[in-house]
């Protein structure tokens, strides 16, 4: 019993690390203007993703236009966007906040 506690525990404690470092690997946005953590993600080597099922951009949208990686944008006041971007295997969704001057709000893992 005591070897296969010890191995347990040696279990745990790898994907605890790996989780870890799956967490250090997202780029760290929250709070820049989307227009340069977009240039941040192209210097770091991530790439726009282009959905076939995202939103269409509307004409005169600032927020989505020339940015293929856009999912979808909401037309509430709040002016909500999901950017998706990948890196290797990685793909990230980055989500931003308002309609004159988008601000990322967070930068999670895309779930299929």
């Amino acid at each position: 019993m005591r070897i296969s506690g010890t191995i347990a525990v040696a279990f745990v404690t790898c994907l605890a690390a790996g989780a870890t470092g799956a967490a250090e690997a997202l780029p760290k946005l929250v709070g820049q203007d989307y227009g340069k953590a977009r240039a941040a993600l192209l210097r770091q080597e991530w790439r726009p993703v282009a959905l076939p099922d995202a939103d269409q951009c509307m004409a005169g949208d600032k927020r989505c236009a020339g940015r293929p990686e856009m999912y979808v944008c909401a037309g509430t006041g709040l002016g909500q966007c999901v950017f998706v971007w990948r890196r290797k295997a990685v793909v990230i969704d980055v989500m931003t906040e308002g309609e004159e001057r988008p601000v990322v709000r967070y930068v999670r893992p895309r779930k299929d």
